[in-house]
C-alpha cells in the first residue's frame, strides 16, 4: 500500500509544485496545441535552455495566475479518483474516495488524510475502507475492515518531512516550488484535455480547465520513471483538477479531483482525520516501524 501512496502522490506532487511557482524572469516553455508541441519559430531563442527563453505570452499568464492563487493556501478538501493502467497485462484498477490537505495552524506542519472507500478492479467492486495519513513524520495505513494499523515513520527522530517539497521523501506533494526549480526537473508544454472518452479526464473540457505538459529533463530521478505528466487546472479556481502521469513502460497512472475546496473551514470531525493515535492493541493488529534510514 506505501507503493499505492507513492504512485499517486509523487505525479500529485507535480501537480500542486507548478500551482505554487514563483514568477521569475523571462523563461522559454515549448507551447502546445491540441497536444502536440508547437516550435518556436525565432533562432535566437532556439538554442538556448528553456529556463533562459522567453515565455510564450499564454503559459507565461497561466504560471503568473498559479502562483497568485496558491499564496493563501492552507489547505483543501476534494473527491479524489484514482485509475491505474497496466500496460503490460491491460489490468485496469479504479480507486476512489476523499483527501484532505492542512497547514498546522501552529507549527506550520504540512499533512494529508487520503481515505478510499471504492475499489473496481475487472469488473469487481469492493468497498472495503482504507485511511491513510501523513502528519509531517509518520505514515499510517488504517485498515477498518481488517482492523490492521501499519505505521511507518519516513524521517529521523526530531526531523518534520515537507510532503510539498518537490524531491523531499517518498511522497512528495509539493506546493511553493520556485519556477527555477520545476524547470530544473521538466520542460513545459500547454495542452488541452483529452478527447478519448475512455479516458477519464475527458471529462474535463477546454472551456473549463487550461493544461500543462512536463516533460522529465534528461538525468532526473523523475526521467527515469516518466514519459511525460499531464495537468490541468480550473480556469475559475486555479485549483488542479487533474493529471495523467504516463510511465516509460506505457503504464499510466491518473488522478481526477472534483469538488475541490480551497481554505476549507475544517471542523473538529476532520481535524480528527489528521490525528494519528494507536487503536487498541487488543482488538487491531498494530505494526509500528520506526525510523531505518535511506532505503
Amino acid at each position: 500500500m506505501l507503493n499505492l501512496i507513492h504512485s499517486i502522490l509523487i505525479p500529485l506532487s507535480v501537480m500542486l509544485a507548478s500551482c505554487a511557482n514563483e514568477i521569475v524572469g523571462n523563461n522559454q516553455l515549448g507551447l502546445v496545441e491540441g497536444g502536440q508541441a508547437v516550435q518556436d519559430s525565432e533562432a535566437d531563442e532556439a538554442g538556448k535552455p528553456q529556463d533562459q527563453q522567453a515565455l510564450p505570452l499564454k503559459i507565461d499568464q497561466l504560471l503568473d495566475e498559479l502562483e497568485a492563487g496558491s499564496k493563501d493556501l492552507v489547505g483543501f478538501k476534494a473527491k479524489i479518483s484514482y485509475r491505474k493502467y497496466d500496460d503490460l497485462t491491460l489490468d485496469t484498477q479504479v480507486r476512489s474516495g476523499n483527501i484532505l490537505y492542512r497547514v498546522d495552524p501552529e507549527s506550520g506542519n504540512k499533512s494529508f488524510s487520503l481515505i478510499f472507500d471504492r475499489l473496481i478492479m475487472n469488473q469487481r467492486l469492493d468497498e472495503n475502507v482504507k485511511h491513510f495519513v501523513f502528519d509531517g513524520r509518520w505514515l499510517a495505513e488504517i485498515d477498518q475492515e481488517r482492523k490492521q494499523f501499519i505505521k511507518r515513520e519516513l524521517v529521523p527522530p526530531g526531523k518534520v518531512l515537507d510532503p510539498l517539497k518537490l524531491g523531499e521523501g517518498p511522497i512528495p506533494l509539493p506546493i511553493g516550488q520556485t519556477k527555477q526549480d520545476v524547470l530544473k526537473l521538466f520542460t513545459v508544454e500547454s495542452i488541452v484535455p483529452p478527447q478519448d472518452e475512455k479516458k477519464m479526464l475527458s471529462r474535463l473540457t477546454p472551456d473549463r480547465v487550461d493544461g500543462l505538459r512536463l516533460i522529465p529533463r534528461p538525468g532526473t530521478r523523475e526521467a527515469d520513471q516518466y514519459d511525460h505528466i499531464d495537468l490541468f487546472y480550473d480556469k475559475q479556481s486555479r485549483l488542479p483538477v487533474g493529471i495523467d502521469a504516463v510511465e516509460l513502460n506505457g503504464d499510466t497512472k491518473t488522478v481526477w479531483l472534483r469538488d475541490l475546496v480551497k481554505n476549507p473551514e475544517f471542523t473538529p470531525q476532520m481535524v480528527g482525520r489528521f490525528i494519528l493515535t494507536n487503536p487498541d492493541p487488543s482488538k487491531w493488529k498494530i505494526d509500528i516501524q520506526p525510523w531505518q534510514g535511506p532505503n
